[in-house]
């Protein structure tokens, strides 16, 4: 009697730790941004870029050394028959040490320090990082942010932006000079001369 009793309390004990493991890890992970179904349905982008190397090119105006691994990449584009109306990019690189002196140290993007990343309503699923592990920049004028792993073992980085927009409408041309002068503050003949 005591031998069954013994298997079924350590079936229970087994059972109460995969519980709690699971449970555990399940807090321990950062929890993971859902792309909104209803933004990406009403506002599909025209065009999507998972070539890595020409998001790298775009986003950060270099193209990637063999030090820089690209884990992924993604390009989305917005257009109209008037042309791009707006664009957004994601990237997460095991970046090089000179990738890091460039952005970070450098600071080629004028990047400020912030306190925490900006969110991003439609981001994919592998965009996702430990805000607690990460040190971020962000640009005050525009969206783009870099999001750096305080060993600086991996960059998820991030940009959007407005497409092209329509020019200024033509100005109005002058209507050409007509031969009566134009009134002004000065008389358009010479005084009369006196006469000695």
């Amino acid at each position: 009697m005591k031998r069954p009793l013994v298997i079924v309390v350590a079936l229970v004990a087994v059972m109460l730790l995969w519980f709690g493991w699971h449970w555990l890890d399940g807090r321990r992970q950062p929890p993971v941004e859902q792309p909104s179904l209803a933004a990406s349905k009403v506002d599909p982008p025209s065009k999507v870029e998972n070539d890595p190397i020409k998001v790298f090119q775009r986003a950060f105006w270099a193209s990637p050394t063999d030090d820089d691994e690209i884990l992924h990449a993604e390009r989305r584009e917005w257009s109209d028959a008037q042309g791009l109306r707006k664009w957004q990019w994601f990237l997460v690189v095991e970046p090089s040490a000179p990738l890091l002196k460039r952005l970070r140290d450098d600071n080629v993007f004028s990047l400020a320090p912030a306190g925490s990343a900006a969110d991003i309503a439609d981001a994919p699923k592998w965009f996702a990082f430990a805000a607690n592990k990460s040190v971020v920049m962000q640009s005050p004028r525009s969206a783009m942010q870099l999001i750096f792993s305080k060993d600086g073992k991996v960059l998820y980085a991030s940009d959007s932006g407005l497409g092209f927009r329509p020019g200024a409408a033509e100005p109005v041309k002058p209507a050409p000079p007509s031969s009566a002068p134009a009134p002004g503050r000065l008389p358009t003949t010479l005084p009369p001369l006196p006469q000695p």
